[in-house]
């Protein structure tokens, strides 16, 4: 019996069933636009000039207990308070809560345990935050 004729055939209907689903596979990703999460706004309550204040902060990994992580902040900050904010180009989204102190000490190693694995987080100095001013209307009676 001579099975190569058979391979041969069998080879080419897997190979063009396989291009046939990776042409559908590309095309179907390609169509998906990426969504603009809305929590990024194109306007943040940063002052101007901030990204050139910002420091990234780097990912050691998963914490010590189950949905955190840790991230290491750069030992060539200067002194001063930092928020963190998770960037997306010239935007960026201030994480509630999340701050910390560069004191200047030469031996501290800063290590944040966040409870969540975002892709890019970074310090800016507080000086760049903006305060949220909330209007409040006056009561009448």
């Amino acid at each position: 019996m001579n099975r190569s004729p058979l391979l041969r055939r069998l080879a080419r209907c897997t190979g063009g069933l396989l291009a046939a689903g990776l042409m559908l596979t590309l095309g179907a990703c390609s169509a998906l636009q990426p969504s603009e999460p809305e929590q990024f706004s194109s306007n943040p309550p940063l002052a101007a000039g901030w990204q050139e204040h910002t420091s990234p902060l780097y990912n050691l990994g998963p914490g010590p207990t189950a949905g955190t992580t840790v991230w290491m902040v750069s030992a060539l900050l200067p002194r001063g308070n930092y928020q963190v904010i998770s960037r997306q180009g010239d935007r960026a989204r201030i994480l509630d809560g999340h701050r910390f102190e560069v004191d200047g000490s030469v031996n501290k190693e800063i290590r944040l345990i966040l409870p969540f694995a975002s892709g890019s987080l970074e310090a800016v100095d507080e000086r760049y935050v903006v305060a949220q001013a909330q209007t409040t209307k006056p009561k009448t009676p």
